[in-house]
């Protein structure tokens, strides 16, 4: 009984250690307040979607969002917004960034993608098992 109890137990540690995507009627938009840059649509730019995980890990802090090194959101879990950015390089960060237990600044992962005009992606940011923030394109939202 005792070893059902201990595994248990870690099974449910390690189930809250990673994060996943959320299903489509679970996202909802970042509020404009946490959105500060690459909103404005015009002809001919690449449509970038970033969509933040679910999942204990980090949940209480933000993962804030960098194109090209500036800061444009900060995403609560199970979050949306979509940006809008010229054809060509872009480099693409992410970080959690904050106070209290948000405090710990890990450095921030950045992915560099090339984007085509009038080209749509769809990225997930989450936090892996080592409390890592990434960046991954997906089809899970097409």
């Amino acid at each position: 009984m005792k070893k059902l109890l201990i595994g248990s137990f870690l099974t449910l540690v390690l189930i809250g250690c990673s994060t996943r995507p959320p299903a489509e009627h679970e996202i909802k938009q970042v509020p404009e307040a946490r959105i500060f840059n690459h909103q404005a649509k015009l002809d001919n730019n690449a449509t970038l979607v970033f969509i933040r995980d679910k999942g204990l890990t980090g949940s209480g802090c933000y993962i804030n969002l960098f194109l090209n090194g500036q800061e444009v959101a900060k995403f609560e879990t199970k979050e949306r917004a979509t940006f809008y950015l010229p054809a060509g390089e872009v480099i693409i960060g992410a970080s959690i960034q904050g106070h209290g237990l948000c405090s710990f600044n890990a450095p921030r992962r950045e992915r560099d993608f090339n984007l085509n005009n009038d080209e749509k992606k769809i990225f997930r940011l989450f936090i892996d098992q080592n409390g890592n923030t990434d960046i991954i394109p997906t089809t899970l939202y097409q």
